[in-house]
């Protein structure tokens, strides 16, 4: 036997799963109820495509070196054979937790060992997922678990696996909160150090003058020199090192002088990590005959990277590293949590656009909990209430918190929130080229009737528009760096303490809830994404960059290669201020076109801005943003060339400007929080189509235009170009035939519509 014939090829300007010669848009579903058949047979109503089957490998048929016993993983496979349809198989696979064995014959490689008991006869190891024991030991299991299944009956419905390992298998640490106190497993010290001899090219003269100011101390009150650190000494960063900067300055930046220790141990952690999942990928992909499809949780950089970021901390950020290997066929994150309520934008995790660019999958997940878990009080409640002007995000006491709340996963408030939230999710994929799967996280959220009848409906789209051109529609382009975090001070609880709340929203993707409503699609990319020779320039005549104060080589050869045809460029907050050598607020002047000042000092930073009648300024004061705690170090324009929009409303330097270098222009924010309607000002200077003028979600491919409405009433959505426009909730009813240059609609809040568009060939 062999398993399905599965590739990525590019299908309508974007990567597709071809398994067996059929494209598919790849809706799948996995559940925590999945031993229930009617909730396998439930999903197969549904319309997907996959089934995601969880098989933990490691911890329940791995008896010793190279010894298995594989009766767990056909008792499984035989299960969603007997239940699930003619649905394609992803096998995702558990490795960080193992049989007790692993850890009492390898103590040291471990956080914990659970002894094994009457529920348990294996035990439990926790590993640490940056051991290379552990992970020498794991590519054994994944090459002999693929071969074995590869020669079952069930393998030619197996297109692939999903590799994952730690914490909430996502690639993160599991002691991560230890480790952001500077509390050490001994694992860490031991590869730190041999990434530090690989790092430096085994030369220890060069790691010290790196490090030259982490071991000085003070005797007798005169500062001398300790011994410095060596390959065989080295060690993690800990007291200053580790949160000095937050501290004591430059805050949400980390000196390069001052902190190379904690900036090569971010970089260790992350290039382990995705070393790591790539090695992993490679085995599986090499134990088969067949070409399969793997990949894993990884590169989480517009969730965990803004202002002050914490993606450092998990080691998850190298989307690139992933993008260069041949290994990688797909990288997942999850729908925002942050963004997943009714009436507010979707959000991923991850950079899609990267990824599309690069020939891999974006596969993504929809955990969300449903109104299937409210109590039916709750349910009547909403019902019999008034609720059209309860803001998102709230209850507005009809329903107590302690019952619905967003932030503890919930999401629509009744039946048709619900289902207005799925098709939001399902049309951004669909839309972005994402396949996905619905997590069933909490069981049997998905199956109540109206559901499976929705979801069905989606399905029914998704294939479809696996033919159609859905090449992406967006002329703004938001860019990010994953050189910056290295050089930030990491978010954390007990960093930030007090100050959580008002620099959380300082994270992109918090600052997403504004972009996300301002009418215009926008695709997201790593800065370095720039220089790839595909990358499609010349559609985006707006460029946002945020949290890029370190700019690779590549990135800024990549910049350079885009400013030209009249190109608008904004730059926020602490643009290019930092490289190896230090930090020097005017570092990137040449680069971004403005040359910027800082002071090293904490403030609430607030743009106000004064309408001066143009299009950039239309709405003056209601264009106000920034932060509203403390915040630092303060940037600003230092330009007598750039002209002030805007200005800090303490201190009073430029913090909103604009200059015309030719053949682009540079516009320069003080912070990155902007609103919506900022957003569509700078994509009317900058020329970009602007679709709505209200503040809702709109998504957009040259097939696909989907709105998500935040309030009621009459929507317009203003199409770029005539166009035969049809009902994608409707497809079975009369087809239009005359073009139309706008879609109106009378809307209710927090609803979400789709429409087919095909497009009248330009003149």
């Amino acid at each position: 036997m062999t398993f399905c014939p599965t590739v990525i090829e590019t299908i309508g300007g974007v990567p597709t799963m071809v398994a067996g010669g059929q494209a598919l848009h790849g809706m799948t579903a996995t559940s925590t109820a999945f031993d229930d058949p009617a909730v396998i047979r439930d999903f197969v109503a549904s319309g997907v495509e996959v089934m995601m089957i969880w098989i933990e490998v490691p911890l329940q048929c791995w008896k010793g070196p190279r010894k298995y016993d594989w009766s767990y993983a056909q008792k499984k496979l035989a299960h969603f054979a007997a239940h699930a349809g003619d649905t394609k198989w992803i096998i995702r696979v558990r490795l960080g937790l193992v049989a007790g064995w692993f850890g009492e014959a390898n103590p040291t490689e471990v956080h914990q060992v659970i002894p094994a008991s009457p529920g348990s006869p294996q035990g439990m190891s926790v590993c640490v997922i940056h051991s290379s024991v552990w992970q020498a030991a794991i590519r054994e299991v994944i090459g002999d678990f693929v071969a074995w299944i590869e020669g079952t009956e069930w393998s030619p419905r197996v297109v692939g696996f999903m590799l994952n390992a730690g914490a909430t298998e996502e690639w993160l640490p599991f002691d991560v909160g230890e480790l952001t106190r500077g509390n050490y497993h001994q694992v860490y010290t031991r590869e730190f150090r041999s990434w530090l001899s690989r790092a430096y090219g085994g030369d220890e003269r060069a790691l010290q003058a790196a490090w030259k100011g982490v071991d000085a101390g003070t005797v007798n009150g005169r500062v001398v020199a300790r011994d410095l650190p060596t390959f065989a000494t080295a060690s993690c960063p800990t007291g200053h090192i580790r949160k000095g900067s937050h501290i004591w300055g430059p805050y949400s930046l980390r000196d390069p002088k001052e902190d190379r220790q904690a900036i090569d141990y971010y970089r260790f952690l992350a290039e382990s990590l995705a070393d790591a999942l790539i090695s992993f990928c490679r085995v599986a992909k090499e134990a088969t005959r067949t070409p399969i499809i793997v990949g894993g949780f990884h590169s989480y950089l517009w969730w965990e990277s803004g202002v002050y970021s914490y993606i450092q901390e998990y080691g998850h950020g190298l989307i690139q590293r992933l993008n260069r290997s041949s290994w990688i066929d797909f990288v997942s994150d999850i729908t925002s949590y942050d963004c997943r309520y009714p009436g507010g934008p979707s959000g991923y995790l991850g950079v899609p656009h990267s990824l599309n660019l690069n020939g891999k999958l974006h596969y993504t997940e929809v955990d969300l909990v449903t109104t299937s878990t409210l109590p039916q009080d709750a349910q009547d409640a909403w019902a019999a209430a008034d609720t059209s002007d309860i803001p998102t995000r709230t209850c507005g006491g009809i329903i107590p918190e302690r019952v619905w709340n967003w932030t503890s996963n919930y999401c629509g408030r009744d039946e048709a929130e619900q289902i207005a939230i799925f098709q939001r999710e399902h049309l951004r994929n669909v839309i972005t080229g994402s396949p996905y799967w619905w997590f069933d996280i909490r069981g049997r959220d998905y199956q109540r009737p109206a559901f499976v009848r929705s979801i069905a409906q989606l399905s029914a789209i998704g294939k479809q528009a696996v033919g159609w051109d859905r090449t992406s529609s967006a002329e703004i382009a938001f860019v990010l760096s994953e050189s910056s975090p290295p050089f930030q001070a990491a978010m954390n609880g007990e960093m930030v303490r007090f100050e959580l709340e008002s620099i959380h929203g300082l994270l992109v993707d918090l600052a997403n809830r504004a972009w996300g409503l301002a009418g215009v699609p926008f695709d997201i990319y790593e800065i370095e994404d720039l220089a790839h020779a595909d990358f499609p320039g010349n559609r985006y005549k707006l460029m946002v960059f945020v949290n890029c104060p370190n700019i690779s080589a590549k990135g800024a050869d990549g910049v350079r290669r885009w400013q030209k045809d009249g190109r608008v460029m904004c730059w926020t907050y602490a643009a290019g201020v930092l490289d190896e050598s230090g930090l020097r607020a005017d570092l990137s002047s040449e680069l971004i076109g403005t040359r910027l000042g800082w002071r090293s000092q904490r403030q609430q930073i607030r743009v106000q801005i004064q309408d001066h009648g143009d299009a950039l300024t239309a709405g003056g004061p209601a264009l106000d943003f920034g932060t509203e705690g403390s915040v630092g170090p303060v940037f600003f324009a230092d330009d007598p060339q750039a002209t002030v929009l805007g200005r800090l409303r303490d201190g009073g330097e430029a913090a909103f400007t604009v200059k015309n270098l030719g053949s682009w222009r540079s516009v320069y924010l003080g912070m990155l929080n902007f609103g919506p309607a900022l957003l569509r000002n700078l994509a009317r200077f900058a020329g970009a189509h602007v679709w709505s003028d209200q503040d809702d979600a709109v998504y957009a491919c040259r097939s696909i235009v989907a709105l998500h409405t935040q309030t009621g009433g009459r929507k317009v959505i203003h199409l770029p170009r005539p166009a035969i426009v049809a009902d994608l909730f409707a497809l079975d009813g009369p087809r239009p035939t005359v073009p139309v240059s706008e879609i109106v609609v009378e809307a209710g809040p927090r609803r979400t519509f789709a429409w087919r568009t095909s497009y009248v060939a330009k003149p």
